[in-house]
């Protein structure tokens, strides 16, 4: 059973890591997440990964991206409009035809049902974009702490749960491959913290062979500063 400090942690990064995919931070956001203050104050354990991705954020302010060159990176990425380099719904990534609402996407509108939760755009945009299953493992780790006995219980099993069947399986890879098409160090920075993330959370459990590739963009990290 997970502790309070780490359901703590996760779900003050989550949503973090939620809303920087939900949409750019503008000029305020970005000055403080790449303050060195509020850096030092990041939750997670340091890393190899996560010291590399808290250095590229400091790095970002040094080299003077702003919101501006930020949100076209964003939108480049995964924010389009058009065609994104990196697809930000679990299905493109799972399914056997790589579609939009296929069988993952169902599964996703029913774990956010299970606890009371819908995606904010049913029915017009697919549920299972990764802001939102990010989101989602956020609020289960956010109501744990304030939940007993066996309601606590529920929502930490289904914040396991939700990491095992979904983020776990797809969002590692996401993150890798968006730290690689990344063209600012802000976003860069952004990739390895959602990797060493979930590796933390205990994807690196499910999957031995991700290790190689979080070595492989820790070093790429660690080479541009």
């Amino acid at each position: 059973m997970r502790s309070l400090d780490e359901l703590a942690c996760a779900g003050a990064v989550l949503r973090v890591l939620s809303g920087l995919m939900a949409g750019p931070p503008d000029e305020q956001r970005l000055a403080t997440l790449r303050d060195p203050q509020w850096l030092e104050q990041w939750p997670m354990a340091r890393t190899d990964v996560c010291r590399a991705g808290l250095h590229l954020l400091e790095r970002s302010a040094q080299e003077g991206e702003d919101a501006t060159l930020v949100a076209q990176d964003h939108a480049r990425l995964v924010g389009g409009p058009g065609r994104v380099a990196v697809h930000p719904y679990e299905s493109v990534h799972r399914s056997v035809e790589g579609l939009l609402f296929e069988q993952e996407t169902l599964e996703v509108r029913a774990a956010y049902a299970e606890f009371g939760l819908a995606a904010p755009d049913k029915n017009r945009a697919p549920d299972d974009h990764i802001s939102l299953e990010l989101e989602f493992v956020a609020t289960l780790a956010e109501r744990a702490l304030d939940a007993e006995g066996e309601e606590f219980e529920r929502l930490v099993a289904g914040f396991d749960r939700f990491l095992a069947e979904h983020l776990f399986q797809w969002a590692p890879n996401f993150f890798d491959t968006l730290g690689r098409a990344a063209k600012t160090h802000f976003h860069h920075g952004v990739a390895l913290l959602g990797v060493d993330t979930l590796v933390q959370l205990g994807a690196g459990q499910q999957t031995s062979a991700h290790q190689t590739s979080v070595q492989q963009v820790s070093e790429e990290g660690a080479s541009q500063s």
